[in-house]
């Protein structure tokens, strides 16, 4: 009986410390990255590219960039979020632009 409760114990034990957070993460989909044209300057929270609007996400990593990006650059973003309401969450220079 010992035996028995003992292995119950070290695989409930393997099982907590195998699925951790991240193992959640790493299940996550992440969206493609959009590449478009900057078409107006950017806001505190909102920036266009090819004429359409998006949401920057507070306190993401694009949100502290978003002011370097004018008009007529290429950028890519990465959005995240519901698809109804993505938000940008990263925003780079396009390579080669």
């Amino acid at each position: 009986m010992k035996s028995a409760n003992m292995k119950s114990m070290i695989g409930t034990l393997a099982l907590g410390l195998f699925l951790q957070p991240t193992v959640g993460w790493s299940s996550r989909a992440v969206t493609a990255p959009i590449t478009g044209t900057v078409t107006a300057a950017p806001s505190n929270n909102s920036i266009e590219v090819d004429r359409r609007t998006y949401h920057v996400k507070a306190n993401s990593a694009a949100a502290k960039t978003l002011s370097n990006f004018y008009v007529g650059e290429t950028v890519d973003m990465v959005l995240d979020g519901p698809p109804n309401a993505p938000e940008v969450t990263s925003i780079m220079q396009h390579p080669g632009s």
